[in-house]
């Protein structure tokens, strides 16, 4: 989740849980994902620090006194230096959209030259987790209980731009669960990413944020289900066709225009509602609609729990 200073990150996440501590972060890589989104890579200067997927950071950088807030997209294991093989210290990961009126974002924007190296303060902080959280903590911590997947059999996670952050965060950490890793989460629940975003100018759908990553998830078989994305032309680029096309061994599928709340209550109701969780987090009419036309039903019934629809906004 990105917020402009404008709208006051730290004011509209007021009542969310963050942690108490301020990690000091090196920022020692800036990667050009496309014309819109930069990410970065935050080492963390004194050792492991936890979170939960989905979360994200108040960030202070030289010279703004008050911090961005912009969601993590790396996993739990890389910031405790759980990853295999990794030469790198623990880290944490961001994926920033341009936005001259944020200013910690326009500082992000800066030429990598500028800020490579700087070291940046940041806070862990959130409650829109995979999987939900138990139940409200009054501790002020952001590392809270969560609830087991007992009786949970599918997942949907609905994206919009950079809504996909959170929910990547999420899906890898998901995957790490699989049996090829040792474990059993990530084969055992059917998983539909739902991503709706506009098209770089390239064209390409490799240059999409994370549309490379989630393919290998699935690819790999380390996370078994659907794969679709809903592109949108908001540069002059060619939409690609409609249909199936394969990335690093997944199927995608792919749409043209926006993710309609009939088509998410269609599929979510195929799967079974009692069975599910939903995950949405993109623009506020998008979140707010599609998580309406979730729990909405007919003689007071909803079609699905209230807390079985969990929602994010980007600002």
């Amino acid at each position: 989740m990105a917020t402009a200073a404008r709208t006051g990150h730290l004011e509209r996440t007021a009542e969310e849980p963050r942690d108490r501590r301020l990690h000091e972060v090196r920022l020692s890589r800036v990667d050009q994902v496309n014309e819109r989104i930069r990410q970065f890579r935050l080492e963390l200067q004194s050792g492991p620090a936890k979170f939960l997927p989905g979360q994200w950071l108040d960030t202070y950088v030289p010279g703004i006194e008050k911090a961005g807030g912009f969601t993590i997209t790396s996993t739990p294991s890389a910031a405790a230096g759980e990853v295999v093989g990794a030469a790198t210290p623990p880290y944490l990961e961001l994926a920033v959209q341009e936005s001259p009126g944020n200013e910690v974002a326009a500082w992000l924007w800066r030429a990598p030259d500028e800020i490579v190296g700087a070291l940046l303060l940041v806070r862990i902080g959130g409650s829109f987790v995979f999987p939900p959280l138990a139940a409200p903590s009054d501790s002020g911590s952001a590392a809270q209980q969560q609830q087991d997947l007992n009786n949970v059999r599918s997942v949907f996670f609905v994206a919009g731009g950079v809504g996909i952050n959170p929910l990547v965060s999420m899906l890898s950490a998901l995957a790490e669960t699989s049996p090829l890793h040792g474990g059993g989460g990530g084969d055992a629940l059917h998983v539909s990413v739902l991503y709706a975003t506009k098209m770089p100018a390239s064209g390409n759908l490799s240059d999409v944020l994370f549309m490379e990553r989630l393919a290998k998830l699935f690819g790999e078989g380390r996370l078994k289900g659907l794969l679709r994305i809903y592109a949108t032309d908001g540069t002059g680029a060619r939409l690609p066709p409609e249909g199936t096309c394969e990335l690093h061994g997944a199927q995608v599928k792919i749409r043209h225009g926006r993710i309609s709340e009939e088509q998410v209550r269609t599929m979510v109701g195929e799967r079974g509602p009692e069975a599910s969780l939903v995950y949405i987090c993109g623009p506020p009419m998008m979140t707010d609609q599609l998580a309406a036309a979730l729990t909405s039903g007919v003689g007071g019934k909803p079609f699905m729990e209230p807390g079985r629809v969990l929602t994010e906004k980007w600002w």
